[in-house]
Order: structure tokens, then C-alpha cells, then sequence
């Protein structure tokens, strides 16, 4: 999100970040240090596992448990997996890529185009939303949920749809007949999962419709519940389903349901709101849990490559 995206004053802004801020006192930044820390040492004993092994026989995944509530000690974890073909988690970006995402966050014209796709010209302004702990804009989470759509049309995964960043507003403030259109050209319910971000005025969160489970979920990083918008898109689906498919949606079995605090990783700044819904649509579309915890400074450089690469890692 970007304040000039935004109808908040700088100055209400900045006393927002301010506030915000202060709410995280010495216990979370040891907080922080401590699940650094663990981090370092999964990574240490990852490559450590697969130096002794040589070739790779297992995928081995290395998780970090940290509790997101209570303060109790953090454990590591090392699973075995048996997936064969399961990509790393954190691909680790070589020397090349890092210098190609140097050069699009480097100083340069603001207006220099670096990715073009899906109806989206991303320049170097935009994609500079991505770097230090600025806030996402909606090309960089539009393109981002594009390119999750495309890679659910290969196998193994679930498919998707996404809509952008401007239907949920459209959608809450003028109703179902300024959105009716937005699908002449997608069938919704074809589709597994449906992607709906939402940006509320300062902060960006992420409505998920799986059509498998029938289930409309919310996910937000600061722990705030929005049954409010969960109904929304439940009283939508009804409507798309009377005006596209001229029948009833069957609503028995469905479920609404806010995530809680503890359900789902929470960001620890008044920044990374952007990344973390990018993130949870990511693992959602692939159907994994959601395992990342603070690995934001990584995930934006990452995302800063996929963009200008048109390529998920």
C-alpha cells in the first residue's frame, strides 16, 4: 500500500506507524531475536543435512515453531518428506538474481517499465514498494496474484482465480451491480479457489473462497476479524450465481470464518501487511500450510525477481 493510494494525511500516517510501533515492546523485539536465531541454526543444520547426504535422497524441510501468542521457548522441528519433486521452501537466490533485483531497487527513472503482463505495466516506482519496509501498491499485488493464477493451470495444483485489488471496494460501497460485470469474461465457480484482496483504507488483508471445502475465509496479519467481509462475498457468490448460472446457490454446509491470531502468521511492523497477504495466497494456492514466519526482508528481494522474471520460484 502506498500513501499516495491512500485518503490518510502523511502526518496521520506517520502518527499511525507511530502508535503502531510502540505497541511492540522489549519482549517482541527478544521475541524477534530469538526466532532470528532459530532461523540461523535451521539454516545451518539444513545445510549441514545435505552436505552429509550428498545427493539428496529426501526433501527435508526445516520449520520453525514460534509461538504467536504465549512467550515459550521456540523448538525446532525437521520433518522428512517423501515428495521427491517438492521445490525448497526459501529457494536461496544466486548471485545473478540478486544483482538483477539490485538494478530494478537502485535509483534509475521512476517510470522505467520492468515487467509487463495481465494488463499491467510494473515500473521501477512500483516495484520499489517492495524494497525496505515501504508499503505494497496494488500493480505489485495484482501481478503478484496473476502470476499465482498462472501457475495453478499446471498439475498437481488447485486452480484459481484471482480478482484485483479494486473489486472488494467496488463491491462493499456500490453493491453487487457495479461489480456484475467483472466476470463476463471468468467463470468463478469453475475454479477451486477464488482470490479476493482487500484493502481497508491503511491496511491490506485476504478473503479466500475455496469452493472445494466451501469455505469463505479471512486472513489478516494484524489479527483483526472481518466476519462483516466474509458475508459479503457470501451474499456475492449468491447474486453471481442467480445472474451468471441462473440458479440458487446451494448454501448448506458453507462456512464463515475470520482467522484468529494464533491461526495464521501476524507481522511484527506497520508495514508488511502487503507481503503477508501476498504470501498467504501463495501457500493457499498450493494447498501447503502456512509455515513462514518472518522472512520478509528474503520474500520481498524474492518478489522483486518474480515479477520481472513473470516466474514463481
Amino acid at each position: 500500500m502506498d500513501l499516495c493510494h491512500s485518503h490518510m494525511p502523511c502526518f496521520q500516517a506517520e502518527l499511525w506507524i507511530k502508535e503502531l510501533t510502540s505497541i511492540y515492546d522489549s519482549r517482541a523485539r527478544e521475541r524477534r531475536r530469538q526466532i532470528e536465531e532459530q532461523e540461523a541454526l535451521a539454516a545451518q543444520l539444513l545445510r549441514q543435512r545435505l552436505s552429509e547426504g550428498g545427493q539428496r535422497s529426501t526433501n527435508v524441510e526445516v520449520h520453525v515453531r514460534v509461538p504467536l501468542e504465549k512467550e515459550i521457548p521456540l523448538t525446532l522441528v525437521i520433518e522428512e518428506s517423501s515428495f521427491l519433486d517438492d521445490k525448497p521452501e526459501f529457494p536461496q537466490l544466486t548471485e545473478e538474481m540478486e544483482a538483477q533485483v539490485d538494478k530494478v531497487l537502485r535509483r534509475g527513472s521512476p517510470d522505467e517499465v520492468f515487467s509487463e503482463g495481465f494488463g499491467l505495466s510494473l515500473t521501477r516506482k512500483d516495484l520499489q514498494t517492495l524494497s525496505g519496509l515501504s508499503w505494497l501498491n496494488d500493480e505489485v499485488i495484482n501481478f503478484y496474484m496473476n502470476l499465482l493464477v498462472e501457475r495453478s493451470k499446471g498439475p498437481k495444483l488447485p486452480s484459481v482465480n484471482t480478482f484485483s485489488t479494486f473489486f472488494y471496494p467496488k463491491l462493499r460501497s456500490s453493491g453487487y451491480s457495479a461489480v456484475r460485470r467483472w466476470t463476463k469474461k471468468m467463470d468463478i465457480f469453475s475454479k477451486d479457489i477464488l482470490l479476493v484482496p482487500v484493502h481497508l483504507s491503511m491496511h491490506w488483508c485476504l478473503s479466500v473462497v475455496d469452493f472445494r471445502k466451501k469455505a469463505v475465509t479471512y486472513f489478516d496479519s494484524m489479527g483483526g476479524n472481518n466476519d462483516d467481509a466474509c458475508k459479503l462475498l457470501f451474499d456475492y457468490l449468491q447474486q453471481e450465481s442467480k445472474d451468471k448460472k441462473g440458479k440458487e446457490l446451494d448454501t448448506t454446509g458453507w462456512t464463515l470464518h475470520s482467522k484468529k491470531r494464533n491461526e495464521i502468521p501476524q507481522q511484527m511492523n506497520g508495514s508488511d501487511c502487503g507481503m503477508f497477504t501476498c504470501k498467504y495466497a501463495d501457500y493457499i494456492t498450493k494447498d501447503k500450510p502456512i509455515t513462514f514466519t518472518q522472512q520478509m526482508p528474503y520474500f520481498r528481494r524474492r518478489m522483486v525477481w518474480e515479477i520481472v522474471n513473470r516466474k514463481l520460484l
